[in-house]
């Protein structure tokens, strides 16, 4: 998975993995945005700068200076310093996300959540220490990865992401550590659409640059993971603010719905690679890239609408109607908080998996195939790790400035 020199290719550069299968480079840079600097014109530039007064500040060059001292021998990805212009482009979106989320870790020793800030990494796992210690300087994203047992989740005010970790690798032999694929694999998602959205400004990502993104963040962490001698796999669930629209990447079961005036007008469909096994990306998966099992779609978003994301852990517990009937319970009264119904609907589900004579969208699974259902049918809630993150689509008033 390595490029030469020991590193991962940016992503301003074709990558090709270990099979040889060529991958597309990123879309031309945009009409009007401007020329590199070079020798050539780098003196008028620094002239015209020190003229007009827009020389770098000094607190800026020792900002850059350290940036590139702790940089000097990563051979990982590599972040550019975040311009205020840069800043208020990627805050221009004609929405913004308010964001509420819920977890609860049955695959763990503690049953609660573990919250780390991405500009801080403070997971003990050594693996971490492979990825960018921080976010650029003066980003304006704030960033929270939630652990909850094997499930990952990754929220931004314009981002969300669930990964769901796949166990067992123990019992095969394999030296893994429960969800560390899938911290990993949402982190740097997250860290190389920051990347790739700041080196192609003002191009806005369309779904063959998220499908680029999201290879290069597979290659980098399986890269991350031999480095170490791991073995790990995931769902993963992504979606993206992009100007009035949400893009959206899905690979398993972790679901995804839009909700508009109390109806369902988008959902992501669950893929299975067999009965009860969802499909997974991971260290066994390197002769496929996630690019062509993913479903990649998008959906023009309007005030108000509500967007739910949640591992299956929630859906196995909730059916459909169940949850939008929540959804209504908890969120038409005014000044609801998402946030709460988050808490409610965790809380909602966590009684349903306690419950031994429940039946539940899990049971439907188990009782699906042929002749199962008449040697024993399944009855009750399913105890498993639990992620729910609800955004709520609003308007974006810096953007109108």
């Amino acid at each position: 998975m390595a490029a030469k020199n020991g590193g991962l290719r940016p992503l301003s550069a074709t990558a090709t993995n270990t099979l040889g299968a060529s991958k597309h480079t990123p879309a031309a840079k945009p009409a009007g945005a401007p020329e590199p600097q070079t020798a050539a014109n780098g003196g008028l530039l620094r002239t015209l700068k020190s003229v007009f007064g827009l020389a770098k500040l000094p607190e800026q060059q020792r900002l850059e200076a350290r940036e590139q001292r702790e940089n000097a021998n990563s051979p990982f990805i590599q972040y550019p310093l975040v311009t205020r212009e840069q800043m208020r482009r990627m805050a221009s979106h004609a929405y913004r996300l308010d964001v509420g989320h819920a977890s609860f870790a049955h695959h763990s020793f503690s049953a609660d959540p573990t919250v780390h800030s991405l500009s801080d990494l403070t997971d003990p796992a050594q693996l971490n220490s492979l990825l960018p210690r921080r976010r650029p300087q003066g980003s304006p994203v704030d960033t929270l990865l939630i652990k909850a047992g094997d499930d990952a989740m990754l929220v931004l005010p314009t981002v969300m992401a669930i990964a769901d970790g796949v166990s067992g690798w123990e019992s095969k032999g394999e030296q893994a550590s429960l969800g560390i694929w899938a911290r990993s694999m949402v982190e740097t998602l997250s860290r190389l659409l920051t990347e790739y959205r700041l080196s192609h400004m003002p191009h806005v990502l369309n779904a063959r640059d998220v499908q680029q993104v999201l290879d290069d963040s597979f290659l980098h962490t399986s890269h991350l993971m031999d480095l170490q001698g791991l073995k790990g796999s995931s769902t993963l669930l992504l979606g993206m603010l992009s100007g009035a629209t949400l893009k959206y990447i899905s690979i398993g079961d972790s679901r995804l719905w839009v909700v508009r005036g109390g109806r369902v007008i988008r959902s992501n469909t669950e893929q299975m690679a067999a009965p009860l096994c969802p499909q997974q990306i991971g260290t066994q998966t390197l002769g496929r890239m996630p690019s062509e099992m993913a479903e990649v779609d998008e959906v023009a978003l309007q005030e108000n609408d509500l967007i739910v994301m949640c591992s299956d852990g929630i859906s196995d517990n909730l059916f459909d109607h169940e949850l939008v009937d929540a959804l209504h319970q908890y969120l038409a009264p005014p000044n609801s908080s998402v946030r709460v119904a988050c808490s409610k609907i965790l809380a909602k589900c966590k009684l349903v998996a306690y419950d031994d004579n429940a039946y539940t969208p899990y049971n439907e699974k188990v009782n699906a195939p042929p002749g199962q259902a008449a040697k024993k049918a399944s009855l009750g809630g399913k105890m498993d790790d639990m992620s729910i993150c609800i955004a709520r689509v609003v308007a974006n008033e810096s953007a109108a400035k």
